[in-house]
């Protein structure tokens, strides 16, 4: 079964949400898979103004087609990533990173695509508001 928001706009209040949140996933899981913690302010620094910059554009012109699917938002994605993905290859890679290649591109590629769904999961999937109360569990449910 495939899950999609073609025929319901999300609110803007969600995607806005979702820009805030999404772009700490892959600097926080590269942090913890690579236990380089030195890594973390850095991956913040390039998702921030690459999802602000080319993100949101590319939702809201998602938005407007109603084209709001797993697969569009993870090739969107995928297309944030280009900017690290250019930095990474254009810089010299200090000794202590492994040189850019192939495959580092496609694991940077890949995390660009993972932003995008969880991007989706936040800010698009389901109808139920997004709050701070409902994410942190603040007291008792609202009816």
């Amino acid at each position: 079964m495939v899950v999609t928001q073609k025929s319901a706009t999300p609110p803007l209040r969600r995607i806005l949400f979702a820009l805030l949140f999404t772009p700490l996933l892959p600097p926080f899981y590269a942090t913890l898979f690579f236990a380089e913690p030195w890594s973390l302010p850095i991956g913040l620094l390039l998702t921030y103004p690459s999802a602000w910059l080319l993100g949101l554009p590319i939702v809201l012109l998602l938005r407007r087609l109603h084209r709001l699917d797993g697969w569009s938002l993870a090739l969107a994605g995928a297309v944030c990533s280009v900017p690290a993905l250019l930095l990474y290859w254009w810089i010299d890679t200090p000794p202590h990173l492994q040189a850019f290649s192939a495959v580092n591109a496609l694991e940077l590629l890949g995390w660009g695509a993972f932003s995008g769904l969880c991007f989706w999961l936040l800010g698009i999937v389901g109808d139920s508001s997004v709050s701070l109360r409902t994410l942190l569990d603040i007291g008792p449910p609202q009816k």
